[in-house]
C-alpha cells in the first residue's frame, strides 16, 4: 500500500511539472500577446503555474494576453482544476481493471462516497457534473455581461464560468472584478459557481441524490457525516465571514457604497475566500481585522475532492473539535452523533500541522529573497504573508505585491503554489498509509507534561 501511494505522489507531481512546463513554453509563443511580444520565461512560468494551480496570483497584467492567450489559460485552468480529480481517478484505476482495497478506500477519501462503483461511473458522473454547472453559469454568465455592455459577452461569460468553478480566480479585466461591485446579479451567480466548485463532487453527489429522491417521491436520503460537516463549515465561514467584512469595512473599505453594494461586496469577499481569487475592492483598502479574518479563511479553503485547495474546512473541523473537546469526555469523539475514529483525529492533526510548516517555510523564503524591497519600504512584511498564504491556499488575492516580487520571490510563490495544490493530498495519502500500517514494537509509556 505504501509504496502504491508513493508510486501517486510521485507521477501527481509529475503531471503537474509537465503541464506547466508545456503551458510556460506555449506562453512564449508571440501570438498569445497583444503586442506580439512575449514576457520575459519566469513571466510565463508563473502564470502558467497559478493557471495549473488554480491559483489566479500574476505577475502581469491579463490584458497583454490575446483571445488565443485567454484561451490557452482557460485550458489550463480546466487541466489544473477537473484534472486533479481525474489523474487519481484514472491512476487508481489502472492497470488493474478491478479497484483495489487501497485504491477504492483513497476514491471515497477524496471522490465520492460509493466507491463500489465502477471507476468509469465515477468519471462519467465527475465530467458530467462539471459539464452542467460551467455549462449553466456560462450561459448566465453571458446574458448578465452583455446586458452590462460587455462586447466579447459570450466569450467572457465561458471564460469566468470555468475560472469560477474551478476555484481559479482569473479574470479577463485588468482590474479583475471591481467593475462589477455594484452589479448584485454578475457577483452572486460568480459566488454560487465558487461555493458549487469549492463543496466537492461527494457533497454535490448527496446532495443531487437527496433531491432527486424528494422529487420522484422516495424515502429520504440521510446526508452523510462528510456533507454534514462540509455544509456546516461552509455555511458558518461565509454568514461568519459576511458580517465580520460589513462590519469592518462600513466605514472603511466600503465608506462610498451603499448598504445593499456593502452587504453584496462582503459577501462576495468572504465567498471569493474560499480559493476563488476574485475581487470587488483592493484588497491593499481592506482593515487588519478583515486581513487577519482573510487569512484565517484562505488556510482554511475549500472541501476535500473539490477545486478548491488550502488546509480543506473538514481537516480545520476535527482538528477544532478534538481542541476544545472537554477533557472529561471518554472515548470517541463525537460529532452529529457519530463518532470519530482516532486514526481520523490524527490524519487531521498531521495535515493541518505540516501545512502550517509548509505555509511558515514559504514566509521565511519570501521574507529572504524580498529583504532588498522591505528594507527599501516597497512592501510590508504582512503584505508577503498575505501573498504566501493565498499562494498557499490556491486563492489568488493580493495586495498588489506580485507583480513586484523578484525572480527568486516569483519562484518561491510557484513552488507554494504546487506545494498548496499537490502536497497537501500528498500529505493526506502519507498519513492513510501510515494509519493503516501495523505496529510491530509496542514501547514503554512515557509522561510529557503538555500546556
Amino acid at each position: 500500500m505504501r509504496r502504491r501511494i508513493h508510486s501517486a505522489n510521485t507521477l501527481l507531481y509529475l503531471y503537474f511539472t509537465l503541464l506547466v512546463l508545456a503551458g510556460s513554453l506555449l506562453f512564449c509563443i508571440p501570438q498569445m500577446y497583444v503586442s506580439g511580444k512575449p514576457v520575459p520565461y519566469i513571466d510565463c512560468l508563473f502564470t502558467t503555474a497559478s493557471a495549473i494551480c488554480v491559483t489566479g496570483l500574476s505577475t502581469v497584467d491579463m490584458s497583454v494576453y490575446s483571445s488565443a492567450g485567454l484561451v490557452l489559460l482557460l485550458v489550463l485552468i480546466e487541466a489544473g482544476g477537473l484534472g486533479l480529480v481525474t489523474f487519481f481517478t484514472i491512476y487508481l484505476a489502472f492497470p488493474s481493471r478491478r479497484i483495489s482495497l487501497v485504491n477504492r478506500n483513497i476514491i471515497r477519501d477524496y471522490f465520492i462516497d460509493e466507491a463500489g462503483v465502477d471507476v468509469r461511473q465515477i468519471i462519467i458522473r465527475i465530467l458530467l457534473v462539471t459539464c452542467v454547472i460551467q455549462t449553466t453559469g456560462a450561459a448566465v454568465l453571458s446574458i448578465l455581461l452583455h446586458m452590462a455592455g460587455e462586447t466579447h459577452s459570450i466569450f467572457y461569460g465561458i471564460f469566468l464560468s470555468v475560472s469560477a468553478f474551478c476555484n481559479a480566480g482569473f479574470a479577463p479585466y485588468p482590474d479583475s472584478f471591481h467593475r462589477f461591485s455594484s452589479n448584485y446579479a454578475i457577483c452572486i451567480v460568480t459566488c454560487l459557481l465558487i461555493i458549487a466548485g469549492g463543496l466537492g463532487f461527494t457533497v454535490i453527489n448527496d446532495i443531487a441524490t437527496s433531491v432527486h429522491r424528494r422529487l420522484y417521491g422516495k424515502r429520504k436520503k440521510v446526508f452523510s457525516l462528510h456533507t454534514h460537516i462540509v455544509l456546516f463549515m461552509t455555511v458558518l465561514l461565509i454568514s461568519c465571514g459576511t458580517v465580520i467584512f460589513f462590519a469592518a469595512e462600513y466605514t472603511h473599505a466600503f465608506k462610498n457604497m451603499t448598504i445593499p453594494q456593502k452587504i453584496c461586496n462582503a459577501f462576495f469577499q468572504s465567498v471569493t475566500l474560499r480559493t476563488a481569487g476574485f475581487d470587488t475592492v483592493p484588497q491593499s483598502s481592506f482593515s487588519a481585522v478583515s486581513t487577519i479574518i482573510s487569512v484565517l479563511m484562505m488556510m482554511t479553503g475549500g472541501s476535500p475532492g473539490s477545486m478548491a485547495g488550502g488546509l480543506k474546512t473538514t481537516t480545520v473541523f476535527l482538528v477544532c473539535c478534538y481542541a476544545f473537546k472537554d477533557q472529561e469526555d471518554k472515548g470517541d469523539l463525537s460529532v452529529f452523533r457519530r463518532d470519530i475514529p482516532s486514526s481520523l483525529l490524527e490524519k487531521a492533526v498531521g495535515v493541518l500541522v505540516k501545512g502550517v510548516c509548509f505555509f511558515f517555510i514559504s514566509v521565511l523564503l519570501l521574507a529572504v529573497s524580498e529583504h532588498t524591497s522591505l528594507a527599501a519600504g516597497m512592501y510590508t512584511l504582512s503584505d508577503l504573508v498575505y501573498e504566501s498564504v493565498s499562494a498557499f491556499g490556491t486563492v489568488g488575492l493580493s495586495k498588489g505585491v506580485t507583480p513586484l516580487l523578484t525572480v527568486y520571490g516569483k519562484i518561491v510563490i510557484i513552488l507554494t503554489m504546487f506545494a498548496g495544490r499537490t502536497g497537501i493530498i500528498a500529505l493526506a495519502l502519507n498519513s492513510a498509509s501510515g494509519s493503516s500500517q501495523k505496529e510491530l514494537t509496542d514501547y514503554p509509556h512515557g509522561d510529557v507534561l503538555v500546556g
